[in-house]
């Protein structure tokens, strides 16, 4: 039987005292439930006060020792209460939330020697990963935006429905990017954002963000604006700044969102970013073969100017991070080891906000999206987490996910690691960041290895088989086979994986003959070697 051990107390059952707020009662209950599925029951024994103390921060938490008979759990707000009743779980008594339906409860005592408090670094944690979608999983694992937290788990802190990116059209009532120098565009604008954020609870920020694509209005006034800038976010942000000051007096605690992205990602020589507008930076010229701060990458040392650029003017930026190949969703991503440096680059840098995009559209992946979901979420919560413990949680997640033959995954994720090249890795064809020659002399190991973990997967060989289909679209690329082709197709539909984010369906049926080729080259019938038609 476990043991409840408080300053070198023992605690034979635990009783939890809520304040009034609905959090603190969830919270108190979720403490409860736990520590009774540890065999710590409820009743009289030890005192654990839940309580909020705006003074601890937003979304922060302390744990505090009051004396041997009395522990509280207090929380900057709502979600942070709930937050420390999980943190207490997890840090205490060893209990890790991986998945919606997977959890474990960790072994030995739980003692509780010291006080303990956190702050999360960043305001807002978002992703769009599958399992994020499950109201529990995120509120105990931090993520704080992208789905409706109920009030009794804290709320969100969120973007308004349905102006989260790509809203300047919408906001303007035009059919394409508008004129950001047409004062009807302006005054529409302005309207449209007030009609929002009287719709919209407090705490809640709204975009006001260019339209996706290359389009742009280029009259004289724009690019008159665009030439004093040195930069198109010069003109956008004076055009957003109009707009936050214009919202602001009926809506203080809004915050107004806006890119810098693709062409306007250079930041503006004049114009500085309001008090109450925040620049959501896209990542979008940066390479995934090097982590951000990697100045022997051309790629990255374009992008640590813009980086550079944007935090000397503005202290309220997110970041909007990209962790998968959009144009092939099967095939390995393997970025990993540049996930947790980059995280503690843009927390170094003042980030916050972060936004690490995913597979969003896919019912289910056939790569590591469960476990890059779990540790972003983690990275999101603590981007200062040591090298020892990034690996820690990756090894727990394994573990637990796909059973006994974890090892021979992680050795496999490992050597694909390994084999990133010295040039840049994006949104391209993954033979050009996956070395072929190395996995023609791998391919027989990894064979192995995955043949292994199925042997010992027990009851999660349904994850492991799923997850091995990556696998197997490289080594149908290296060794086309008809009869396994077919197999391999079947399989997908089976799983309900997507090929790629434009895609927003399986892959249409294809022509038994294509089946003998790559699947590179399964989309059309005429490719060029990035897999687009011709």
């Amino acid at each position: 039987m476990r043991k409840l051990i408080v300053k070198g107390k023992i605690a034979n059952a635990v009783h939890a005292v809520p304040g009034m707020g609905t959090a603190e009662v969830h919270a108190a209950e979720e403490l409860v439930k736990y520590l009774g599925l540890m065999g710590i029951p409820e009743g009289e024994g030890l005192t654990v006060k839940i309580d909020i103390d705006e003074s601890i921060g937003r979304d922060g938490y302390r744990i505090h020792i009051v004396d041997e008979d009395t522990l509280e759990i207090a929380g900057g707000n709502g979600r942070g209460v709930n937050y420390g009743v999980y943190r207490f779980l997890e840090r205490y008594a060893g209990v890790r939330y991986f998945m919606p339906g997977l959890e474990t409860l960790g072994e030995g005592d739980i003692v509780v020697e010291e006080d303990y408090a956190f702050a999360p670094v960043f305001e807002l944690r978002q992703s769009d990963w599958k399992c994020c979608r499950d109201v529990d999983w995120s509120v105990k694992n931090g993520v704080n935006d992208m789905l409706s937290i109920p009030e009794e788990r804290g709320g969100c802190f969120r973007y308004a429905k349905g102006y989260w990116a790509h809203t300047m059209s919408k906001l303007a009532g035009t059919d394409k990017q508008p004129c950001v120098t047409d004062p009807e565009v302006l005054k529409k604008t302005i309207a449209s954002v007030r009609e929002v954020l009287r719709r919209e609870p407090k705490e809640v920020i709204i975009s006001v963000t260019q339209d996706d694509g290359s389009y742009r209005c280029t009259c004289d006034r724009c690019m008159k604006i665009v030439e004093e800038e040195e930069s198109w976010s010069g003109l956008y942000l004076r055009f957003v700044n109009q707009v936050a000051e214009a919202v602001e007096e009926e809506f203080p605690d809004a915050v107004i969102d806006t890119f810098a992205y693709y062409y306007t990602e250079k930041a503006p020589k004049i114009t500085r970013p309001r008090h109450n507008v925040c620049i959501r930076l896209c990542a979008y010229s940066s390479c995934h073969s090097h982590t951000v701060s990697d100045n022997g990458c051309p790629g990255n040392i374009k992008f640590n100017k813009v980086v550079e650029d944007w935090f000397a003017i503005c202290d309220r930026i997110y970041i909007w991070e990209y962790t998968q190949n959009y144009h092939y969703y099967i095939p390995p991503y393997p970025d990993f080891g540049i996930l947790r440096q980059n995280m503690r680059y843009y927390a170094e840098h003042g980030a916050k906000g972060i936004y690490p995009e995913g597979n969003h559209n896919s019912p289910s992946y056939a790569g590591f999206g469960e476990l890059r979901c779990y540790l972003l979420a983690r990275l999101m919560w603590d981007p200062y987490m040591s090298n020892q413990d990034y690996y820690g949680h990756m090894d727990e997640f394994l573990a637990a996910y796909y059973g006994k033959g974890w090892r021979y995954i992680r050795a496999y994720l490992d050597n694909l690691m390994g084999m990133i090249p010295a040039n840049c890795m994006g949104g391209i064809h993954p033979s050009e960041y996956l070395r072929r020659d190395m996995l023609e002399v791998l391919a027989g190991t990894f064979e192995e290895w995955w043949n292994k973990a199925e042997e010992l997967a027990g009851d999660r060989l349904e994850y492991v088989k799923r997850t091995r289909l990556q696998w197997e679209y490289l080594r149908l690329d290296l060794y086309p086979d008809e009869e396994k082709g077919r197999a391999f197709d079947k399989a997908i539909r089976e799983n309900n994986i997507y090929w790629r984010e434009d895609i927003s369906d399986l892959l249409p049926e294809n022509p038994p003959e294509r089946f003998a080729r790559s699947p590179y080259t399964w989309y059309w019938d005429k490719c060029d070697p990035f897999g687009t038609p011709v």
